[in-house]
């Protein structure tokens, strides 16, 4: 019944990693498909399940727009008291619901929690393994290059701003730096490994921490 939390870069490959392990473990892949159905089971309100569902982290600074069609009223302008305030009780709504929908997944069992900061919403629990996969910025810039047709310097861009907004709400919501190793059991460079032998590490590593938290 162990969970498996995988934290992953944009484009470490931590999402053909969590396939695979699925694939050979049996296990669901709590992805937003099934968190939106668990969010139907617990009988949160559809808006409620899609704000936590698409939650959007951004940059510390930028427009945070936690619900997919979101729109700011007040013209754009986040660092207006009412802005801010209505801002910040759309967050603290979306994280409390996304909390809940990522408890659901982990009572469940047999899942791997791709993303969405579930290694800070589990990190007390003594049954869950917590992985990282990540790259060095070069590969995974030439990776996103080569996925998505984007020149250079249109990768380097959104990879670090993908990586400050991964940061800073971690940092913000848990108080946790997501940089920091101890939050994890396994770190996995793919710069070293496939998605494959990534998968036969993580296999490895669950079977040892299972028997010793049986």
């Amino acid at each position: 019944m162990t969970v498996i939390t995988l934290s992953r870069q944009l484009e470490s490959g931590g999402d053909e990693v969590a396939r695979l392990l699925c694939e050979r473990l049996g296990y669901q892949r709590f992805d937003k498909v099934a968190m939106a159905q668990a969010g139907q089971e617990m009988g949160l309100v559809t808006g409620a399940i899609q704000g936590a569902v698409d939650f959007k982290p951004a940059a510390k600074g930028l427009l945070e727009r936690w619900f997919g069609n979101y729109e700011d009223p007040m013209g754009g302008d986040a660092s207006t008291l009412t802005f801010g305030l209505r801002n910040d009780a759309l967050q603290d709504l979306t994280i409390a619901n996304l909390m809940d929908i990522i408890n659901a997944g982990y009572k469940k069992g047999n899942v791997v929690i791709v993303g969405r900061g579930g290694m800070a919403a589990l990190q007390d629990k003594p049954d869950v393994l917590h992985v990282r996969i990540m790259a060095p910025m070069e590969l995974r810039v030439k990776r996103l290059m080569e996925h998505e047709s984007l020149v250079r310097e249109d990768a380097q861009k959104r990879i670090r701003e993908r990586d400050l907004s991964d940061v800073g709400w971690i940092k913000r919501y848990f108080g946790l730096d997501s940089h920091e190793p101890s939050l994890f059991d396994l770190i996995i460079n793919t710069a070293k490994y496939t998605p494959a032998e990534a998968a036969d590490l993580v296999l490895q590593a669950l079977a040892a921490f299972q028997s010793k938290v049986k």
